[in-house]
């Protein structure tokens, strides 16, 4: 999965792979890093790259990371491709219905919203934990939400519909 991150300004633009349960290989230019991920607490992880160990603290606002380790502390706005490619065409106006879809396996932690319920863009729609962090999937417009497919606890499979808006 292709990530822009902004950090003080600049943006980073890399790809993020998740090769099994705590490794995962992060491209950044025409450098590659397998890293050795684990959560240890809440919001606390533990990440060796070679033979570093780097421990951190993530918080979420919005689409905002606040990372916080012994070095000091960022706030990095990180956004995937298809939310890229959904703010594109936000510009133009978004009609009809829309499927939110879990974008890789995992399991709902949430449900925000129930059906009928009349929701604004970007309104969180439900929390899906995926690679031990905690995503909040949004909706992309405004409108009600017409179905909700899944439960808080229930396992998701990358694609499946999650919910639908319109």
């Amino acid at each position: 999965m292709r990530y822009l991150a902004t950090l003080r300004d600049t943006e980073h633009e890399f790809d993020f792979e998740q090769l099994d349960a705590n490794t995962c290989a992060v491209r950044l230019g025409e450098q590659r890093f397998e890293l050795d991920l684990r959560r240890v607490g809440p919001g606390s992880f533990s990440v060796l790259i070679g033979n570093r160990s780097f421990d951190f603290d993530v918080t979420q606002r919005d689409e905002e990371l606040i990372v916080t380790s012994r070095a000091g502390a960022w706030r990095i706005n990180l956004v995937d491709e298809k939310r890229r490619a959904v703010r594109a065409i936000l510009g133009r106006h978004l009609s009809g219905r829309v499927e939110l879809k879990a974008m890789m396996p995992g399991r709902v932690v949430s449900v925000l919203v129930n059906p009928g319920d009349q929701i604004e863009a970007e309104h969180g729609v439900l929390t899906v934990e995926a690679m031990k962090m905690e995503n909040e999937i949004r909706t992309p417009k405004a409108g009600r939400v017409i179905e909700v497919r899944v439960a808080a606890g229930q396992t998701v499979e990358k694609g499946e519909v999650l919910a639908i808006i319109e």
